[in-house]
């Protein structure tokens, strides 16, 4: 009798042994998956920050150069339009032009994430707040804001040059100077430095949005490094 109650001891211990152990490698196989699933994730995310981080950096370059050019339209001497070239003036015109550049960042990755519910797989607290933070707010307060300047630029400013300076330009977005005109009354009686100002706040407020959004980007970008290490 004490013999096939051992042997019985001995048999559950084996069962249960074995269901323990199967357990604890189906465990540390779901914990394999989710972690490669993880690195898979931020791997493409990564891919996608990395280049809105380049376009970023462009499209504030154009903004600066933008406000700048602003400055001295602005603050231009009635006393020196006379020595203004087409070339030069049209080169100002182009920079200011720029202002208008759009950043259209790349919510493909992270929309898959969320919409098949993949945010679990990131483990990270601080990093699934920037990421929300980036892409549901930062990102979107900008889009709320980049057709009002867009059309500010496009709709008021461009017409302005096109009207009293003949500047446009072609289908290559290159200036076109064979028809522009030196209009001295639009810098001497204030009009055109008025049409600039109409555009320069908005532009600023742009520029700092996009400084903060690449800040963000960067903070997230080092984070994902973080994790994939």
């Amino acid at each position: 009798m004490k013999n096939i109650l051992a042997r019985g001891g001995i048999e559950f211990l084996a069962v249960l042994l074995g269901i323990t152990l199967s357990l604890y490698i189906d465990q540390k196989l779901d914990e394999s998956a989710i972690a490669k699933t993880e690195s898979s994730l931020l791997s493409d995310l990564q891919v996608s920050l990395i280049q809105d981080i380049d376009y970023a950096e462009i499209i504030l370059d154009k903004i600066r150069a933008s406000l700048d050019a602003q400055e001295k339209l602005i603050a231009f001497p009635c006393n020196e339009v006379d020595d203004l070239n087409s070339k030069d003036l049209a080169t100002l015109f182009k920079n200011v032009m720029g202002g208008s550049s759009s950043l259209f960042p790349r919510y493909g990755v992270y929309r898959s994430l969320v919409s098949n519910s993949e945010m679990k797989y990131i483990e990270n607290q601080q990093l699934k707040d920037k990421l929300i933070d980036l892409y549901d707010f930062q990102f979107k307060r900008y889009e709320n804001v980049d057709p009002i300047i867009t059309n500010l630029y496009q709709y008021g400013l461009s017409e302005f040059l096109v009207e009293n300076f003949g500047y446009y330009r072609d289908k290559d977005f290159k200036s076109v100077t064979k028809h522009m005109i030196i209009n001295k009354d639009a810098f001497c009686q204030g009009k055109l430095q008025k049409e600039i100002m109409k555009i320069s706040s908005m532009t600023g407020a742009v520029h700092w949005m996009i400084e903060e959004i690449l800040k963000s980007m960067i903070t997230v970008s080092a984070l994902i490094d973080e994790e994939l290490k």
